[in-house]
């Protein structure tokens, strides 16, 4: 029988230490307080899929593996390996194990934020030249556009026309979470053909924004909202951008708008 060679001991060696090691690691560690930016939130939902900074992840990704080597030898053991080039295999077996969703993990650390929803309607600047049936018939355009009963939402629609004085876009407002809108926004940019999902709000706040002027108003309104959902008219409602004043800026951070989070329909489907 051959004796063994020194190679031999070395990949027993490595074969020991990836045996020993667990299914899955979380290698990619995410602060308590770091976050998401508004402008990489916006830059997801227009279909950007790297959008956090790959040196960073790779960097925190090497750290990781370092801790796993760590706990699973000690000095002598990984000098040993690395002077005879084994040492990589090690960790390659490990990073092939990696589970971690840094992505994911920024998501739930960021909490809820403010978004809209465009509808297709326009509300006309200077309201208070209109008359009464004026006033009416805009109302129906902006309930129209909601897909809301008008005559039972009569008054917030009023409301919502004559107190939007420079007039403006129609949007729904919410606050909620990043990650159900994200899948649903991955579902429709990365599917072809895109599968059909609908997005659905029950009571929700409407809102009339003019981003020119930086005014507006919004009112809750009874009954659903129904359409299918478009990415292109899903806006992170961050400060002032390139887009224009935002409704943050007209009211302020920390703004709750009466309305409860959409519901996507079509998100579970195959």
């Amino acid at each position: 029988m051959a004796d063994i060679s020194m190679a031999d001991l070395v990949q027993a060696a490595a074969g020991l230490i990836v045996s020993r090691l667990d299914e899955k690691y979380e290698l990619v560690y995410i602060d308590r307080g770091d976050c998401l930016t508004d402008e990489q939130i916006q830059k997801l939902f227009a279909g950007e899929e790297e959008v956090l900074d790959s040196d960073w992840v790779s960097e925190n990704r090497w750290h990781g593996t370092n801790a796993v080597l760590g706990s699973l030898m000690d000095k002598d053991a990984r000098d040993f390996l690395a002077e005879h080039d084994a040492l990589e295999q090690v960790r390659e077996a490990i990073e092939e194990r990696d589970q971690s969703d840094p992505l994911g993990d920024l998501m739930r650390e960021t909490g809820p934020k403010l978004f809209r929803y465009r509808l297709d309607a326009e509300a006309e600047a200077d309201p208070w030249r209109f008359s009464d049936e004026q006033t009416d018939a805009a109302a129906r355009v902006l309930g129209t556009a909601a897909g809301v009963d008008c005559k039972q939402n009569r008054d917030a629609l009023r409301e919502l026309v004559a107190h939007a004085s420079y007039g403006g876009g129609l949007y729904v407002l919410w606050r909620g979470d990043i990650k159900p809108v994200y899948e649903a926004v991955c579902k429709v940019r990365w599917n072809d053909p895109a599968p059909e999902i609908n997005v659905q709000w029950t009571d929700p706040e409407l809102l009339v924004l003019d981003g020119l002027n930086g005014s507006g108003h919004s009112v809750r309104v009874r009954g659903t909202v129904r359409l299918a959902f478009n990415p292109d008219r899903l806006f992170i409602d961050a400060a002032r951008g390139p887009a224009g004043y935002s409704w943050t800026d007209v009211v302020g951070n920390g703004y709750r708008p009466d309305g409860d989070e959409p519901e996507f329909i079509g998100l579970d489907a195959e």
